[in-house]
């Protein structure tokens, strides 16, 4: 603490340039008469703000600001749509009017003024459109010296969040380098023995040699699980994924006191389904209107106009689209950015990256607070400074090609990683939308929407809720599990937060936790 108000007073804001790691910090300035407030570049760290008449409040959880009596509780509708659509609160915005995020990457100075956001380094804008190639051997120096990094701040038992994938698996054989004969341990998640990530990372810890725990999330947990879940995020956010972290972040609990993972590598090295469709765009003759009207559809709920774009849609998201059933309603302007506008750019991926951590959202917090639940430490490597230099520096045609998504990153987990490692397929962490996941899905439905609980404030349109449900006994279709999702975890957020405000003002509130289903 001592270092950073000493770095502080020495240099002001640029203080932060240099600061790497996953850091929240508050800094009063009296020179300024002004309270400055920082944030690691991927927000790996929490950190949320209210402001009023004279005053400030801050905390790493906006739990603490519902305390304060000043601070609304009205949601924020156009935000809570833009979770609708796509899965994650816009960046600078909370479910809440009054509650703002430090944006990540960002230093907010909060005066006698308006609060003036500067951003700290690295600065994509500051960046040209890279042309010269990157060696694997030095994309593997960059992540190794992240990896040790961490590893040497960590203290005692060490474990890895462990997936099926290549990114995770690097950390895992970096830290097993640096450890030598230590205990490592590798924790997955997963929905049984079929699934991917599951028969994956039980073959990448034969290789490594770790300690390897597996932790099996059924749907019907999510009766539990998912006010838990809500309740650490605060803003809901992602899909199953999350779930699935809470269970394996528990799991772990007692075996490890530091958690590492992957997080990022695909952000950072171009492994989403958003750059291959990128890539696919640019690329691939006809594919880019064909890709534009597949995702607009599904993010307007309507049919695609031409024929060939409704035949891929029907095999894949289902016949029956509808709009998110969100109270903002359908037409009202969505905060997060559309993939596809970068598809025209000469560096797409480039571009995309340049984005992303100019207006990054707060998924990596949300990493962050399910570890500290359990009292884990959270370390993300890829997350580093100098890992995001290098990946804006790293030309498309290295990241992404026919063939294979990070493309330069494999080749470099290829020098300490077995081929059958680092060119495995990557896998989506979800479970099976099968029957018993639909039956689960009306279950949850049925215990929040019922008639005889009544929310004091309705996030989400019922009706569209009830047209969303399916007919006889068929399967959701991933397109229905995601609007029923966000609009069942929407529903969760409000009877934690909003309808249970007046107990975060009372004497009780140390005693308020997730609300049971």
């Amino acid at each position: 603490m001592h270092d950073v108000a000493e770095g502080y007073r020495r240099q002001g804001i640029q203080f932060f340039d240099d600061l790497d790691g996953h850091y929240a910090i508050a800094v009063w300035d009296a020179s300024l008469y002004s309270l400055v407030l920082a944030r690691d570049p991927f927000g790996v760290m929490p950190l949320v703000f209210a402001q009023g008449k004279g005053w400030t409040a801050f905390a790493t959880h906006y739990k603490a600001l519902l305390a304060v009596s000043q601070i609304s509780s009205a949601p924020d509708l156009p935000a809570i749509n833009t979770f609708l659509y796509n899965g994650w609160a816009p960046p600078g915005r909370t479910f809440f009017n009054d509650i703002r995020p430090v944006l990540p990457g960002s230093a907010v100075i909060i005066g006698v003024e308006a609060p003036k956001i500067v951003r700290t380094k690295p600065r994509p804008c500051e960046y040209e459109v890279p042309s010269q190639p990157r060696s694997p051997k030095a994309v593997l120096e960059a992540v190794e010296r992240s990896v040790n990094a961490y590893a040497h701040d960590a203290t005692g038992r060490i474990g890895v969040s462990l997936s099926g994938g290549v990114d995770s698996a690097l950390i895992a054989a970096l830290l097993r380098k640096r450890l030598r004969g230590a205990r490592l341990c590798t924790f997955t998640v997963g929905h049984g023995e079929s699934d991917p990530d599951i028969a994956g990372a039980r073959q990448t810890s034969s290789a490594l040699g770790t300690c390897h725990h597996e932790i099996i999330v059924r749907p019907k947990d999510l009766i539990e699980l998912l006010p838990k879940t809500v309740w650490c995020l605060e803003d809901p956010g992602g899909y199953d994924e999350f779930p699935q972290l809470y269970a394996l972040a528990r799991g772990a609990a007692g075996k490890v006191d530091t958690l590492f993972s992957g997080n990022m590598c695909d952000t950072l090295f171009a492994g989403m389904p958003a750059h291959r469709r990128l890539w696919l765009g640019r690329h691939v003759p006809g594919a880019k209107g064909l890709l534009r009207e597949l995702r607009s559809a599904e993010c307007a709920g309507t049919l695609p106009a031409s024929w060939l774009a409704r035949a891929i849609f029907h095999a894949t998201k289902g016949r029956h689209p509808l709009p998110a059933p969100c109270k903002a309603g359908q037409n009202q302007s969505r905060l997060a950015t559309e993939e596809m506008i970068f598809v025209d750019e000469d560096a797409p991926l480039f571009r995309m990256l340049g984005s992303a951590l100019a207006s990054w959202d707060n998924r990596m917090g949300a990493q962050e607070v399910l570890a500290a639940e359990f009292g884990l430490k959270s370390c993300m490597p890829y997350a580093s400074k100098h890992l995001i230099d290098l990946a804006l520096r790293i030309p498309d045609r290295q990241k992404v090609g026919p063939t294979q998504v990070k493309a330069i990153l494999r080749k470099a987990a290829q020098l300490v990683l077995p081929r059958v490692v680092t060119h495995r397929k990557k896998y989506i962490q979800q479970f099976q939308y099968d029957a018993d996941m639909a039956d689960v899905m009306d279950d949850l439905y049925s215990r929040l929407f019922a008639p005889r609980r009544r929310a004091r404030v309705r996030i989400v349109n019922l009706a569209d809720v009830e047209r969303l449900l399916r007919r006889g006994k068929r399967p959701y279709k991933p397109v229905e599990v995601r609007w029923l999702w966000n609009a069942i975890t929407a529903e969760i957020w409000a009877l934690q937060f909003v309808d249970r405000r007046e107990d975060f003002l009372g004497d009780a509130r140390r005693d308020i936790g997730p609300i049971s289903l």
